[in-house]
């Protein structure tokens, strides 16, 4: 009978265990679920996009158009100089360079791994060596990080017997910084037209709201935090890729501004394709031209980077399509309207024929024009309209009056973009040049900003009583400077009898020239 008994209870028994080993099976199946649950992302994965990204395809489509392939480039990477920034450079670096090259073939990126790991066992084990060495690499670092370089805080509250309440709103900016350039790696040698500096803004922000009150013997408070911060990691990427599009635009010398959405009048945009223009030998700045007007079947003959007939026809055809003076030279003002892409679309039309006839000879003495019989029942013309204008002003009036012992301040102005050369007249007719000068190399002149004169690091002290005057000659394009007044320093008299005879000799080689003198008397 125990026996019998016995076994219904050892049955019952394994089966209480079998029930109790699946329910705990289930639960700790369902805790695992749950765990899972709670470690998964709860947003699908999102491609990588900055405000760059268009910018990236874009130089992809200049580097094509310019015809730029092949540049074998390395990189160890843009490191963390601050200590502040964790983020892996070099990857991004790579990603930005893939995207710049994905149709043009711009750039071959050689990557090179010094690591014990299966990479650098598998480098070693192919040979070691790359069959390619880079001609170039890619250096730099994050050079600036600054915490709360800029912090504003506003809040109010308000306090009651019975109740507190209160809120602020805070806002902090960090400042991260990034140098790039570009170098040789045959010599070492860092290229400095390549070099760049750009800095971000990084935004953290956030409002408080605070509040205490008291119920009988029963208090109650709460708090809330409101916070917001931009990612340094997203933001040394942005940072990374505007500074690559500005290096590599620079070191292969393509108008990379077009695809930051800078406009191509840009006075720094300017000066960096005249400071292309002006350090380029002449036979890559003829190469240029070839290249350029072969693509848009304007020229017929060989790319040698030597000047032909043929060359000079076919740019005074070119300058006559685009509004500029066909004289079939070479000029900043050609450089610059085939690097234009706007300008580059020309190839679509029909060729000009142009008659090109030899400049006027410079002579020692200005002959002057002849001057037209004025009709005394006209009417007075008025002022074409779009037409470069200069302005040359004082505070003092057209005609200012300025006492021994103080200084010359004028003011430079134009309607549009282009260039200018101011001189200054003493009592004597001795004539120098103040603007552009050695402190201010720039004769870039713009609608949006004026120049004060004299500009950069030196002043005109009047010393003593007279008559003197400042002229300045300007013009919409490139200027082409008298002979005689080429390689002469700041403030040396020139070989002109005056202001007047020196605004002469400008008129004769820039006929679009226009002047503006100010009379000053010194008491």
């Amino acid at each position: 009978m125990r026996v019998d008994t016995l076994k219904p209870l050892l049955l019952a028994s394994s089966v209480s265990v079998l029930v109790l080993a699946s329910a705990g099976a289930i639960a700790q199946d369902a805790a695992d679920t749950a765990a899972r649950t709670a470690a998964a992302p709860k947003s699908s994965a999102v491609k990588t996009v900055t405000n760059f990204t268009q910018a990236l395809r874009c130089m992809d489509e200049l580097f094509l158009g310019f015809d730029k392939r092949g540049i074998v480039i390395t990189s160890g990477g843009i490191p963390d100089e601050t200590g502040k920034v964790k983020t892996g450079t070099k990857e991004m670096l790579i990603t930005a360079v893939a995207k710049m090259t994905m149709k043009s073939g711009a750039f071959e990126f050689i990557d090179f791994h010094s690591g014990a790991d299966d990479l650098g066992s598998l480098f070693a084990l192919v040979g070691g060596a790359p069959s390619k060495i880079p001609d170039y690499y890619i250096r730099g670092s994050i050079t600036q990080m600054d915490d709360n370089a800029v912090r504003k805080s506003k809040g109010w509250g308000v306090s009651l017997p019975f109740l507190d309440f209160g809120s602020s709103d805070d806002q902090s900016f960090d400042l991260i910084s990034m140098d790039v350039s570009i170098g040789e790696t045959a010599s070492r040698r860092i290229l400095p037209e390549t070099s760049t500096s750009n800095t971000m803004v990084i935004r953290k922000g956030g409002t408080t709201k605070e509040g205490g009150g008291k119920i009988g013997k029963m208090g109650l408070s709460f708090n809330l935090d409101l916070s917001q911060s931009e990612g340094v990691g997203a933001t040394t990427r942005t940072l990374l890729e505007l500074s690559l599009i500005e290096a590599l635009g620079k070191f292969t010398r393509v108008p990379y501004w077009k695809c930051l959405d800078v406009d191509s009048t840009h006075p720094l945009m300017m000066d960096q394709a005249r400071e292309w223009y002006d350090t380029a030998k002449e036979p890559d700045r003829i190469m240029f031209f070839q290249r350029k007007l072969a693509g848009m079947n304007r020229y017929k003959g060989p790319l040698d980077g030597k000047s032909s007939d043929a060359l000079k026809e076919s740019i005074a055809e070119y300058q006559a399509a685009v509004g500029l003076i066909a004289d079939g030279r070479t000029n900043f003002d050609l450089y610059y309207s085939l690097l234009d892409d706007t300008q580059n679309k020309l190839a679509e039309l029909p060729t000009a024929t142009v008659r090109r006839e030899p400049l006027p000879t410079l002579s020692s003495a200005p002959q002057p024009a002849p001057q037209p019989v004025a009709d005394p029942n006209a009417a007075p013309k008025a002022p074409v309209a779009g037409a470069f204008r200069l302005s040359l002003t004082s505070e003092r009036g057209q005609k200012p009056t300025y006492r021994v012992g103080e200084f010359l301040n004028l003011t430079l102005g134009a309607n549009g973009n282009g260039t200018a050369y101011c001189y200054y007249e003493d009592a004597q007719r001795n004539v120098a040049r103040i603007f552009p000068n050695q402190f201010y190399p720039n004769s870039m002149i713009s609608p949006s900003s004026s120049v004060r004169l004299p500009a950069g690091g030196f002043k005109i002290k009047f010393d003593r009583p007279g008559r003197e005057r400042v002229a300045c000659v300007a013009a919409d394009r490139e200027m082409v400077t008298p002979g005689k007044l080429t390689g002469t320093r700041d403030l040396t008299p020139l070989q002109v009898k005056s202001v007047d005879d020196l605004i002469g000799q400008f008129k004769q080689l820039n006929p679009t020239s226009t002047a503006s003198i100010v009379e000053i008397t010194i008491q």
